[in-house]
């Protein structure tokens, strides 16, 4: 591996390798660098039943590689396909892992685990949401309760029965849907999220994103609270499906407030259940509103369709829930933490990003990191225009081999 090229891209996951076909098609040399195998995360950390949240025709990452309907939500193993697919055309070196990158002089030198690199540049695509994050706490959980992090989640049949999940965004109310509707009892955490209408008015949600231009809204003009916020609850799986607190319910799932922490084997709850309902159904009613709206003044027809999954549900939102659960007693065999990723950056300098994840270093770029420069960065339909743009800096910035 030991040799100089102008560009070393760190990560073959979707966003390296959309940054690797565009400079392929350019000529320009380069290499992908690859801890483990192309799309890891795909096969290593989804459930058996996982869909994407957005149809098959908005994943522009994966382009044609992706298999599947136009208007289909692709499994994680058609995902993995569609990447291995296109890794096959690009210089992808797996099972090298980068442990250390400086830059010395005007280069880059990346130390891997065959050999060193230099380069002209370096793109940092190891990924912004691929390493589990638990609680602090998650050691004061009774010994004789199971732990997974949602990522070592695959299938209710693997769980005895009593499962609490905690975190109420995409993931925990996914996987609570998918344990319930297998017979799990179940017990789930709620949390502040918002909730995305599956479709709307015979339209998917991705397509009112897109059109309206929420899809591509730059990072400068957003909303402080929308960027640090939790994506919001929606699903894929069965077609692509609204997911809300009170379908969860209706379906036997035990609503609990946000776990505030454990104590002498309880699990401490805010008294915020009601608030989390009616934070999510408010922010289900202002995008159909505002969707509504845009169809009004476009003189679109609207259809006359019902999802009950959205039907915002008032009689929930005095709920309190109890303060406090004994795990225990309850007959909970399983926490699975539903709370969230990391980014695998540590092989970067301490000052090599700011608190962003934007570079803050010459020769350095970053594609897949969440709001990097637009909603959708860390998407597969975002993360394509942010591959572009960083190709381009490559034009202004001419790149060549050391002598």
């Amino acid at each position: 591996m030991s040799g100089s090229l102008p560009v070393a891209i760190v990560g073959a996951g979707a966003a390296g390798l959309a940054v690797s076909a565009r400079l392929a098609h350019l000529g320009l040399p380069h290499v992908v660098l690859e801890r483990g195998r192309v799309g890891w995360s795909w096969s290593a950390q989804r459930w058996d039943s996982f869909r994407l949240n957005t149809p098959r025709w908005a994943n522009r990452a994966l382009g044609k590689s992706l298999a599947g309907e136009r208007d289909s939500f692709a499994s994680a193993g058609a995902v993995l396909a569609a990447l291995e697919e296109s890794a096959k055309r690009l210089p992808v070196a797996e099972g090298v892992e980068v442990f250390s990158a400086r830059r010395i002089g005007p280069r880059w030198r990346l130390d891997t685990t065959r050999g060193s690199i230099a380069a002209d540049a370096v793109v940092v695509a190891s990924g912004f949401q691929n390493a589990p994050r638990r609680p602090r706490d998650a050691g004061a959980v009774p010994d004789q309760i199971r732990q997974l992090h949602v990522a070592d989640y695959r299938r209710p049949a693997a769980l005895d029965d009593g499962v609490l999940v905690v975190g109420g965004g995409q993931s925990g109310v996914q996987v609570a849907e998918d344990l319930v509707d297998a017979g799990k009892r179940v017990y789930l955490a709620t949390s502040r999220v918002g909730r995305l209408p599956r479709r709307y008015a015979g339209r998917d949600a991705i397509d009112w994103l897109i059109e309206s231009g929420d899809m591509d809204l730059a990072r400068e003009q957003a909303d402080p609270g929308a960027i640090a916020g939790t994506p919001p609850q929606v699903s894929g799986a069965g077609g692509g499906r609204t997911v809300s607190y009170q379908s969860l319910a209706r379906r036997g799932v035990t609503l609990l407030g946000r776990a505030a922490g454990w104590k002498d084997g309880r699990l401490e709850l805010a008294g915020d259940l009601g608030e989390n309902v009616r934070f999510a159904d408010e922010a289900s009613s202002f995008l159909r509103a505002t969707w509504e709206k845009r169809a009004r003044l476009l003189a679109r027809e609207l259809s006359d369709e019902v999802d009950a999954a959205d039907e915002p549900a008032p009689h929930l939102y005095d709920a309190r829930g109890p303060r406090s659960l004994d795990v225990v007693a309850e007959g909970i065999s399983t926490v699975i933490w539903a709370t969230g990723f990391g980014p695998s950056i540590g092989w970067l300098p301490g000052d090599a990003l700011d608190s962003q994840h934007r570079p803050q270093l010459p020769g350095l770029h970053v594609v897949g990191a969440p709001w990097l420069t637009h909603r959708s960065s860390a998407n597969l339909y975002g993360m394509v225009s942010d591959a572009h743009r960083v190709v381009s800096a490559f034009g202004r910035t001419p790149l060549r081999l050391a002598a």
